[in-house]
């Protein structure tokens, strides 16, 4: 079996206090740092950027309010993985001269609007595809069982279908998350809903027909792995979520493809 990619940021939050504390060198880091970012957000791969923005944004705010280092320890099991309050950790700034307090000091200035405005940015094409997705229910509208079930998305006649289970993100967790398992991935022509389920699907055969299946639909060519996978799983906590007892869909019948 194939090893999982190791899930790696590109810079530490502690990148501001590597020597030389100098501002010159740190804003050239930070432009490096945008420049890798832009080449990301370019090609629409919203994660796992997204959080490690979302984190140097935090830390920047930290350091300006707490004069607190907050960095995380947490290993990333997916490009998507969440970061969680309990996952944050804070410490204390190192001891530096007052040479580098006084270059710390400007790194900072300088570092915080253009985080602020980066990080914005990001989160403005993560809204953008978000709004963009909607979803729906093409199976079993009314059951009740939606802690488990299926979704598809199709682009250019192509069929990506999962097996998804929600469980809770942590122990003790009230955040939920999403764990998928692609099980089809081929052309429209030779899927069948009720096939691929039945002969693939790693469910219990006992509940397989009373989960739901959804179709997510978009608008745009996004990547599947770094962004719309990530943001279907946030649009289905969102629907199970705000499920209602009877879940009323404008489809009065079952459908296949």
């Amino acid at each position: 079996m194939a090893r999982k990619k190791k899930i790696e940021f590109l810079m530490n939050t502690d990148w501001m206090f590597e020597k030389p504390i100098d501002q010159e060198h740190k804003e050239y880091k930070l432009l490096s740092y945008f420049q890798k970012m832009g080449e990301k957000l370019d090609r629409l791969e919203l994660y796992p950027s997204f959080i490690e923005l979302s984190l140097h944004f935090a830390n920047v705010q930290t350091l300006l309010r707490n004069k607190k280092l907050l960095y995380t320890n947490k290993r990333f099991s997916s490009v998507d993985d969440e970061l969680l309050v309990k996952d944050l950790k804070m410490k204390d700034v190192p001891e530096m001269t007052n040479e580098e307090n006084v270059e710390f000091s400007k790194i900072l200035s300088y570092t915080a609007p253009r985080m602020f405005e980066y990080f914005n940015v990001a989160k403005s094409v993560w809204e953008l595809v978000f709004d963009n997705i909607s979803i729906r229910v093409k199976k079993n509208p009314r059951n009740p069982i939606l802690d488990k079930g299926y979704f598809y998305h199709i682009s250019n006649d192509v069929v990506f279908f999962w097996e998804y289970e929600k469980k809770p993100a942590a122990k003790n967790s009230k955040e939920s998350k999403i764990i998928t398992n692609q099980i089809y991935h081929g052309p429209k022509k030779d899927f069948n809903t009720v096939k691929t389920i039945k002969t693939l699907s790693t469910i219990d055969e006992n509940i397989k027909p009373k989960l739901p299946v959804f179709e997510m639909i978009c608008d745009g060519d996004f990547p599947i792995e770094e962004t719309l996978l990530p943001l279907f799983k946030r649009k289905i906590i969102s629907f199970v979520n705000q499920k209602k007892p009877t879940i009323k869909t404008k489809e009065n019948k079952e459908e296949n493809i």
